[in-house]
This record gives structure tokens, C-alpha cells and sequence, in this order.
């Protein structure tokens, strides 16, 4: 009789056997979908010391998957959203064990109010990951140890209650600043009270969205930017807009943008936008440029500016959040 599949958290004596869960579910599994080259890079002998794990594990407590005493596979999930490791041992395969790990992931989703997970999977998890209501937003090619492998950023959200938003107030900025500190996407009080102070003065207008009584994001409007060509036609400037990994693809993004359009078109026929040109799994501007492309924005045709100047041919810029691509949208 198989002993039930059961889930507990991270014990430090459980460090030996999920290293090893780790390097021979990718040497026994994986094998099916990649090189020896691919998964000797992927998990090296070196991946079976354990001082780089017990560090990872003090701070990023896993779920640890058990079929009766034995250790059969483990999960680490992060107040993100994101799922980072997901390992079930190589001789438990298709008996349950994921399964039960992804029930706890999303047990504690539910707890904590966390409506959107996401995890860059292997093209052998892949099917399992869609069985259980993932779908995929992009197949990338990632770089480890030198050798190049396949996998697949993939999300899957979760009902929530409708997007509420308001304007920014002043005790609204000490939350902000806690939950962006919180991802370790830093961001200053100061920068906020600026916002706030611009606000006040009819500069600036900055709406806060929230999820369930969680913040989830904001956007500002400008109505005087400091791109030039804006300025000079009196298009006021969409600037920006973030939104918390949790609550991204979940219609966060385009309320804020509809709320920032609304208050733009009673004074312009057309609102800006910028958008920054690099991308990557854990960061960079994909999100938005798809996002503004499905909302109707177009590029002004005017090509990139750093640092709201425009280049010209030849021009070297550091690949950075001030090298941006501008785009406007019709509003009526």
C-alpha cells in the first residue's frame, strides 16, 4: 500500500536529502528533454555541497514533500509569487508528489492573498505545469554555467475581487515604500512625497491601486513632460507605472492606464507614454511594451532618447532605464 503524500516545511536536517533531489531528478529526469552538456551545467556535482543550499534555505523556507518518513520532493515558494525550485524525486514520478506540492503552494497563495504565481519551467515540467492551470507568457533561452537551455516563464492567476483605485495620499507612502522594499525593488519615500507635494500643486495627478485591501500598484500623469516633443505639443506624459509581481497580468496595469487616459483626454486629444528597452525574466520592461501595444499605443516615430534627448546616428547609451522608446495614444 502506498503511504499518503503529505507536506511540512523546511527542517535543516532535510538539507542533505533535497540537494540530492535536486541533482538526480535533473540527471534522471531532465535527461529526456536535455544534453548531458545542458544538465551538467544545470546541476554540476557541486550542486550536491550544501553551504550555498543551507544559506538559501535559512532565509527561503521550502515545502518539503514526505511519502511516509521518506523525503520525495520539494518546492520553494516566495512571498512573490514566484515558485523558484520544484523537485520531486526521480523514482516518485507520477505518484502524487507534485501534485501535493503545488496544493500547498497554492494553499499558502490563498493565505497570504497572493493572486498570481509564476515559475520559469523546464521543457519537461511544462505539460505538468498546464495540467494544473499555468499557461505560458514566454519561451526564452537562459544562459547557465555557459551552456544555453530552453525553459518557460509561466503564470497562473486566481479570482480576487475587483482593481479599486484612488489618488495617493500622504499614509499611503510608508506602505508603498515597505512593499516595494519588500521584492527588493527599492524605491524612496522621497520620491513619493515629491509625487504628493506635485499633486497639491496641480502638476502631477498619482493613482494608487489596491486587491483585496492589498497595494498592488500606482501610475502618475504629468501634464507638463520633459520630453521635448511632448512639451512642445502639450501632451501630458503617462509616467511610471508599476505594478507588484503578485498582481501583474491580472488587469492591474489597465486600470491604472484607463484611469490616468480618462483624466488626460479632458485636456488633450493625446497622452505619452515611455518605455524602457530591456527585458528578462526577473525584471525589465516586456511587461509594459506588450501591455501599451495591446492598449493602443504606437510609437511617436521619433526612434529612442536617453535621458529625454533624443539620439542621433551614432550616439552610444548604456542600456539602462533612460534609454526609452516613446509612444502616444489617441484619446478621442
Amino acid at each position: 500500500m502506498n503511504d499518503k503524500i503529505t507536506t511540512r516545511k523546511y527542517q535543516p536536517s532535510d538539507a542533505r536529502a533535497l540537494a540530492d533531489i535536486y541533482y538526480y531528478t535533473i540527471h534522471n529526469v531532465n535527461t529526456r528533454d536535455y544534453s548531458e552538456e545542458q544538465v551538467n551545467a544545470w546541476a554540476p556535482s557541486s550542486s550536491l555541497e550544501l553551504d550555498g543550499w543551507q544559506k538559501k534555505w535559512s532565509k527561503l523556507i521550502p515545502i518539503v514533500a514526505l511519502s511516509g518518513s521518506k523525503i520525495v520532493g520539494f518546492a520553494e515558494f516566495e512571498p512573490t509569487g514566484h515558485i523558484d525550485c520544484f523537485y520531486v524525486h526521480h523514482e516518485f514520478q507520477g505518484k502524487g508528489v507534485g501534485s501535493t506540492l503545488m496544493n500547498a503552494i497554492e494553499a499558502e497563495a490563498k493565505e497570504n492573498k497572493i493572486h498570481h504565481v509564476y515559475a520559469e519551467v523546464s521543457l519537461t515540467a511544462k505539460t505538468f505545469f498546464e495540467r494544473k492551470g499555468f499557461y505560458e507568457t514566454k519561451k526564452q533561452n537562459v544562459i547557465i554555467r555557459g551552456c544555453e537551455l530552453t525553459n518557460f516563464v509561466m503564470v497562473k492567476n486566481y479570482q480576487y475581487k475587483a482593481v479599486s483605485l484612488r489618488q495617493l495620499k500622504s499614509s499611503d507612502i510608508p506602505l508603498i515604500v515597505d512593499a516595494f522594499q519588500n521584492i527588493n525593488w527599492p524605491k524612496s519615500a522621497s520620491t513619493f512625497e515629491n509625487y504628493l507635494q506635485e499633486q497639491l500643486q496641480g502638476y502631477r495627478l498619482v493613482w494608487i491601486a489596491h486587491v483585496d485591501d492589498q497595494f498592488a500598484g500606482y501610475v502618475t500623469l504629468t501634464w507638463r513632460s520633459q520630453y521635448e516633443p511632448f512639451a512642445n505639443s502639450n501632451i501630458p506624459e503617462i509616467m511610471d507605472l508599476n505594478v507588484l509581481p503578485p498582481f501583474r497580468t491580472v488587469g492591474v496595469g489597465s486600470k491604472l492606464l484607463e484611469a490616468a487616459e480618462r483624466i488626460a483626454a479632458t485636456k488633450s486629444d493625446l497622452v505619452g507614454i515611455g518605455v524602457g528597452l530591456y527585458g528578462g525574466p526577473d525584471g525589465g520592461y516586456g511587461a509594459a511594451q506588450r501591455l501599451y501595444v495591446k492598449c493602443g499605443y504606437i510609437p511617436d516615430g521619433k526612434g529612442v532618447a536617453y535621458n529625454y534627448k533624443l539620439a542621433t546616428p551614432g550616439d552610444s547609451f548604456p542600456l539602462d532605464d533612460d534609454l526609452v522608446l516613446w509612444f502616444t495614444k489617441i484619446l478621442r
